[in-house]
């Protein structure tokens, strides 16, 4: 075997402690005070290689633009954060002492004293393991390190590059014989423990900073995080950022973030997480309006205390670059890897990839909706950690089934097939930014949750009706809330801005008629025809005492009961556009005094999984309406009717 070089315990504890006392002696005994001016520079080089048996780096001042011995050097990155003070100040270096579990990677180098902070640059920082070691590993691999909570090394971490999959022994140590393909490393982090964070995101993975030819050593650090069996998954949707002015996302997303920011003050108790399912921001804007994944993470970062796993979608990858891999580059260098897993509680779970770009690189974007062969033998080898006792949630974009039921994956069924042996597996996936839920727990123990969209129609519906956020199939924008008991999950879908309680919304079809002259009259003469086409469920006036109810989070376990002056209406599950969508979004978008053809992208759409009908025997009654969910949860509506038919009627 050969033996590399690592440093010695204690060194690190050496290099700690010296750390420490610099730190303290910046907090005990600095006499500079905010009002003394911070002119200090230093050259940041593109690279800098540490030794790490003495850990010391240095960085050359700029004549004349030195730091006070008592300021302190500020390294910033997605690996960790960490501050110390300079061991010592020359005429020309500077010079400090990292503490022990430091890692390579690319930092942001500052220079703070007192509440004054000055950026130097960016550098790739590369620990040097050559001078001493104390792993051991054989020839080939090419990739190893330690995993330790507390400088105590953790057993049993999973360790994957996205296709070797390995854990770690009793001494903390992992080692792969990697190709470097995905150019990164991740941690499972395992039930018990996590990770830290930079802002909402967790820091679970490294970059590789070498080649397959070069040895690297990357190591990690967990957080005991005890207590975690019961917890709460938030579940955000499609959000698609784009710093439009046209519609104000980024305003109307800040409403969401206040929501998100009030929830966990109000559940402070409670362990609470939150997993993303893709489409974070829109690869289109990434260009034309500056927006990409720097700024969806500064508007995002305004959630505190909340840590965000993310999964890639469609409009995540870089419609710039070429085939699969190069298309998710910016994604990794500042979200994820685009799959991995994690552990809490009693659950684990997995993020995927199923978006497969053929994208030539031209602007165009072409993409089929499946997993790569490579992400099915990495679960298959992720999963052969995982008791299939043990429940899995996984999130993905584009949905494993249609809202009818089939397949809508390329290769769904090699995805179905790898966790048949599991005995309850939820999805979560979005891409639709509609609602509707597969229930398979029966017959394969899956459950898929379509899980709507935080944009709703792309935050279009509230920029042309204020107080209408709703999505093409009625549903209004908002987020899932999982809760997981140990092995037992129970979930409720939440509007943004509309209370809990709200699960449902009615239409007296007496009072409904959807018509071109009605609801876009300044439209052009041929739009006002295609409108007509696609509104004319809900044109004519109608005496026929039908009501509708749409129950958007509704799956075969809930029941629907309506009953009018004590006696019970037969309810008929229907497919049909909902009127207010139509309303509230398609008529506005098309009321266009253009000639051309000004059909909306977004259009109301038919594919409702989640539409009922009753026939009342009159145009006055009042219904008593009651839907139940598969949890025995509640939620009641005296109609009176006749009840009006208008944006207002619906607002929150």
């Amino acid at each position: 075997m050969t033996k590399l070089n690592v440093p010695k315990r204690g060194g690190w504890l050496l290099s700690s402690i010296a750390c420490i006392i610099f730190s303290f002696s910046i907090f005990g005994c600095n006499t500079n005070t905010a009002s003394s001016e911070l002119v200090a520079v230093l050259d940041i080089p593109e690279n800098v290689t540490v030794d790490a048996g003495t850990m010391e780096i240095s960085f050359r001042i700029v004549a004349g633009m030195a730091p006070e011995q008592t300021d302190k050097l500020v390294l910033e990155g997605k690996e960790g954060n960490t501050e110390c003070g300079f061991n010592s100040v020359t005429d020309r270096y500077v010079y400090a002492t990292l503490p022990s579990g430091f890692v390579s990677g690319t930092y942001k180098v500052y220079v703070s004293r007192g509440d004054q902070k000055k950026y130097m640059g960016e550098t790739v920082i590369l620990i040097d393991y050559s001078s001493s070691d104390d792993i051991e590993i054989e020839d080939g691999q090419n990739l190893y390190g330690k995993v330790l909570c507390n400088g105590a090394p953790v057993e049993n971490v999973v360790v994957s590059d996205g296709e070797e999959v390995v854990k770690t022994d009793a001494e903390g140590v992992y080692r792969i014989t990697s190709a470097k393909t995905n150019g990164y490393v991740f941690i499972s982090t395992p039930s018990g423990y996590t990770v830290n964070t930079t802002g909402i995101l967790p820091n679970f993975y490294r970059t590789l900073n070498t080649d397959a030819a070069t040895r690297e050593r990357v190591d990690f650090n967990l957080v005991e995080d005890p207590e975690q069996e019961n917890h709460t998954i938030l579940v955000f949707g499609d959000m698609h950022l784009a710093n439009r002015s046209n519609n104000k996302d980024r305003t109307q997303f800040s409403a969401f973030t206040s929501e998100i920011n009030s929830y966990l003050t109000a559940n402070g108790g409670r362990k609470t997480y939150a997993i993303t399912l893709g489409d974070m921001t829109w690869d289109l804007y990434w260009y034309t309006n500056n927006y990409c994944f720097a700024e969806y993470l500064n508007d995002i970062n305004v959630i505190k205390g909340l840590t965000v796993w993310h999964t890639i979608g469609n409009h995540d990858h870089d419609m710039k670059a070429a085939g699969d891999l190069d298309t998710v580059e910016k994604y990794k260098n500042s979200i994820a890897p685009t799959y991995y897993s994690f552990n809490i509680g009693k659950v684990h779970y997995i993020i995927l990839d199923d978006i497969l770009c053929t994208n030539d690189g031209t602007g165009s974007r072409t993409y089929d909706n499946a997993v790569t062969e490579e992400q099915i033998e990495w679960l298959k080898k992720d999963l052969s950690y995982v008791s299939t006792e043990t429940p899995l949630v996984i999130s993905m974009h584009a949905p494993l089934y249609t809202w009818l039921g089939l397949y809508n994956l390329k290769n769904s069924s090699d995805i179905v097939n790898a966790v048949s042996k599991y005995s309850e597996v939820h999805f979560l996936t979005g891409h639709t930014h509609k609602m509707y839920n597969i229930d398979r727990l029966s017959s394969s123990n899956i459950f898929e949750h379509n899980a709507g969209a935080v944009c709703a129609t792309w935050w279009w519906s509230a920029a042309h009706t204020p107080g209408v956020h709703i999505g093409q199939d009625g549903a209004p924008g908002g987020y899932t809330i999982m809760d997981v008991d140990g092995t037992n999950f129970k979930w409720q879908y939440k509007g943004t801005g509309t209370p809990e309680t709200h699960q449902f919304r009615t239409y007296d079809r007496n009072q409904i008629s959807i018509t071109a002259d009605k609801y876009i009259p300044v439209a052009h003469a041929s739009n006002k025809t295609r409108f007509n086409d696609y509104a004319e469920d809900w044109a004519a006036v109608s005496n026929s005492n039908e009501v509708y109810i749409n129950v958007w989070n509704y799956d075969p376990s809930w029941k629907i009961e309506v009953t009018e002056n004590g006696h019970s209406l037969e309810v008929t599950k229907v497919v049909i556009k909902d009127p207010l969508h139509l309303i509230a979004y398609t008529a506005p978008a098309m009321n266009n005094s253009s000639e051309k053809d000004n059909t909306p992208t977004f259009l109301t759409t038919n594919d409702n999984a989640h539409m009922f009908k009753v026939q009342a025997s009159g145009p006055d009654t009042t219904l008593e309406i009651r839907v139940t969910d598969r949890f025995e949860n509640t939620y009641t509506e005296t109609m009176t009717r006749p009840k009006a038919f208008n944006a207002e009627q619906y607002k929150f």
